[in-house]
């Protein structure tokens, strides 16, 4: 039986399933999605896993939750590492640039302070007061009526250095990151695991920043800068898309290199996802009674 497992109250729900799993003798996979109960214990995982016991077969997103899992709940008896890499596609026909452009950071997310709104802002300002030329795209839903005034007005305070083009979907989301070179991700949502958006990024060839939190580390790589919790994220991203800006490399080059990485994740994590499908398979042809413990 799979089960996503998204934590807080969600875990309530977890646990009747795992207990109708035991009662009728199926595997259990448990495929863990938030940070929230992963670095600290939760009642609730404790009881799932008490109830499941070595039944459950643990999907984790990357390496580090595995890690963390384990340090919280001790080692696990069987786990998959499939990474939401397998899940994203990459670009087949990047931007070639025919002439210097401004740096263009962007933005993808529910906007709010939490996902880094506000930091996004005041980066785009402290870059503008240095005389760093970048454009700022931020794109997404915004719910908040002052949160919507907020980028209004920074949209107004920073004329040309910053835009607003809401929500994006199909062919429009797939020109946002085409069009973007870095993606800055600020975000401070505590229970942050694997962002889809940051893989959507890299397969357009983008360099992210952002804060490590969950799996954002090992999904950046050498493909950006991953910045400690805790630090000063303004000044940090400023000295590295500073660095950037005036080193002037080939965007085309670096572009196809990132993607290129991309795409080793992205078969990595479909052939663990085959690999489980097929245990998957064989062990709903086989399910595990009780009289057979």
């Amino acid at each position: 039986m799979y089960m996503g497992c998204e934590g807080d109250w969600g875990l309530i729900y977890t646990l009747i399933l795992a207990v109708a799993a035991r009662a009728l003798g199926y595997v259990i996979f448990l495929h863990h999605h938030s940070f929230s109960y992963v670095d600290r214990p939760y009642r609730l995982m404790r009881a799932v896993m008490r109830v499941g016991g070595d039944r459950i077969r643990h999907i984790f997103l990357c390496s580090r939750m595995q890690k963390c899992f384990e340090n919280t709940y001790g080692d696990v008896a069987s786990a998959n590492i499939i990474s939401n890499a397998a899940f994203v596609n990459a670009y087949t026909d990047l931007e070639v640039p025919t002439e210097p452009k401004p740096l263009r950071l962007g933005l993808l997310s529910n906007l709010t302070r939490e996902k880094g709104l506000y930091t996004f802002i005041e980066l785009l300002r402290l870059l503008r007061r240095s005389n760093i030329e970048v454009k700022g795209i931020l794109a997404g839903p915004i719910t908040d009526a002052q949160d919507m005034a907020n980028v209004t007005s920074a949209v107004s305070e920073l004329g040309g250095t910053l835009a607003y083009i809401g929500p994006i979907y199909g062919t429009t989301k797939d020109s946002f990151y085409r069009e973007i070179d870095i993606f800055v991700f600020p975000t401070e949502y505590a229970n942050e695991a694997q962002p889809t958006v940051l893989f959507e990024a890299l397969a357009s060839g983008s360099r992210i920043v952002a804060y490590d939190r969950g799996c954002i580390a090992s999904q950046i790589g050498t493909h950006g800068l991953t910045i400690p919790i805790g630090s000063d994220f303004c000044k940090e991203a400023y000295r590295y898309i500073k660095r950037t800006a005036e080193e002037k490399r080939d965007i085309l080059n670096q572009r196809s290199s990132i993607v290129r990485s991309f795409r080793d994740m992205q078969r990595g994590a479909l052939e663990s996802a085959r690999s489980l499908l097929q245990t998957s398979t064989e062990q709903k042809a086989s399910p595990i009674h009780e009289s057979s413990l």
